[in-house]
């Protein structure tokens, strides 16, 4: 099923990117973010570097694209994917470090940091990607999203 989603070589492809406005608050959440924003720390030793990684937001689907998207592997610093109201930000370039953000009425939280192909290889993917979708401000902020309900 995962392989549907591969365009030739092998590279997930998206048919959609997150609209001008969003893209523009995306970067502007990244400034806050000290691994990806302009002048950040990879950027330090080769200012030159920085006009090769563009902001990039492309909107997942499906969770079996967003799932085959990571487990893809090897994505430059600042290349991102947006699922729903939920967006992961590369952080480490070619590593997977994703920078976990989740959009509410007051705008883009920046709550978490993933690792994503240790979920994905733990078979907690589509789990994880739900609990982050059901997740509200408070569990977010206080990164108790993943916590299981209490029986009553």
């Amino acid at each position: 099923m995962l392989a549907a989603v591969f365009a030739k070589g092998g590279v997930p492809m998206f048919n959609n990117y997150v609209s001008p406005e969003v893209h523009q608050e995306l970067t502007a959440k990244c400034q806050e973010n000290i691994w990806l924003m302009h002048g950040g720390v990879m950027f330090e030793d080769d200012p030159w570097a920085e006009d090769d990684y563009d902001y990039s937001f492309p909107i997942a689907e499906d969770i079996p694209q967003m799932e085959a998207f990571f487990a893809h592997g090897n994505w430059a610093i600042r290349q991102g994917v947006v699922y729903g109201n939920l967006a992961f930000i590369n952080q480490v370039n070619g590593g997977d470090e994703w920078w976990t953000l989740k959009k509410f009425d007051s705008g883009w939280l920046a709550f978490e940091s993933m690792t994503m192909r240790l979920i994905i290889r733990d078979g907690e993917f589509s789990d994880t990607i739900g609990k982050l979708m059901r997740a509200t401000y408070e569990q977010c902020e206080t990164l108790t999203y993943a916590q299981k309900d209490k029986p009553e």
